[in-house]
């Protein structure tokens, strides 16, 4: 969702807990939020700013658009970039060196010229949050030899090192199962939090508000949409879409348990899409069970890890 979005809801613990915890005077300024894919993380990160206090000023990042020029120069200049938007926003204005300045020792000109010089535009106590969306870019960057070994090791000092810096790197389950030295070196300082499915409140704010007072849910098809979700914002939105097109073909304004029903196969062909990669991404084992699962939840009943095995035993 874009940042202007009228459909963002929910988020206020995540929003509450960087607040919290980022403290210019001791080193609990990083974090690690990992998500499910399309859980709304990037939409969670462009309003940071609308919700954390005047002293820390977010600057996000997609980590994705990075790497087309090879290199840590090419890197960390993309950083002050970013850095300089930012406070290009506020009205202040910063120099981006060239990019031959930063050739030499681009992590001298980041450190000890630029940090320095962005800082002594700011108020006294504030915090540059570098945000890093997408983080396990990096890795397939170092892996093709696009940035150095010592890109991990390098970022580890800046958070160790740098006055008024905090780092949230936001990823996958895949940041959790990387287990190599400077992945390790990077994280162990950081605090965790799980970016997870909306809760019931919010998800259902989601389903109703947008669409009221022309479209009204019944009850029994709010409950049925939260329960076939879980609250997972990407099928939450799928599901609504669908119902607002069937409620607009019909000419109706009132949504039940019944046009729920109608409308799963539509919302299923709608995300087949994600559906596939997520059997692509999935190991032997995660497959076995997703089929198992495939097959027992006709029983509408919680599946407990006795039935997937006894259910797989034959195979």
């Amino acid at each position: 969702l874009r940042k202007d979005s009228p459909l963002f809801y929910g988020r206020e613990e995540l929003f509450t807990f960087i607040a919290e915890h980022t403290d210019t005077q001791s080193q609990r300024n990083v974090f690690m939020l990992v998500g499910q894919r399309r859980t709304g993380k990037t939409s969670l990160l462009l309003r940071l700013e609308d919700w954390l206090p005047p002293h820390l000023i977010p600057v996000y990042i997609d980590c994705q658009s990075l790497g087309v020029s090879p290199g840590m120069a090419a890197v960390l200049q993309e950083f002050a970039w970013h850095i300089a938007d930012q406070l290009g926003a506020r009205g202040l204005d910063i120099t981006v060196p060239d990019i031959k300045a930063w050739q030499d020792d681009p992590a001298r000109v980041f450190q000890r010229e630029f940090l320095p010089a962005a800082r002594a535009l700011l108020p006294a106590g504030t915090t540059l949050l570098m945000v890093f969306d997408e983080f396990e870019a990096f890795e397939s960057m170092v892996a093709d030899g696009i940035l150095p070994r010592t890109f991990f090791p390098y970022m580890r000092h800046l958070m160790q090192h740098s006055t008024g810096l905090g780092f949230v790197f936001v990823g996958t389950r895949r940041l959790e199962e990387m287990s190599a030295d400077y992945w390790s070196v990077l994280f162990n300082i950081a605090l965790y939090r799980k970016i997870d499915f909306l809760s019931p409140e919010a998800a259902e704010r989601l389903i109703c508000e947008p669409v009221a007072p022309n479209l009204i849910y019944d009850d029994l098809a709010t409950d049925k949409i939260l329960r076939v979700t879980a609250g997972h914002p990407y099928f939450l939105q799928l599901v609504c879409y669908t119902l607002v097109k069937q409620a607009n073909l019909q000419k109706t304004g009132y949504v039940t348990i019944s046009d729920v029903n109608t409308g799963m196969d539509e919302m299923l062909r709608l995300g087949e899409v994600h559906f596939a990669f997520l059997w692509q991404r999935s190991n032997p084992t995660e497959r076995a069970v997703l089929v198992a699962t495939a097959h027992l939840m006709d029983r509408a009943v919680p599946l407990h890890p006795v039935e997937f095995t006894e259910y797989l035993q034959s195979y």
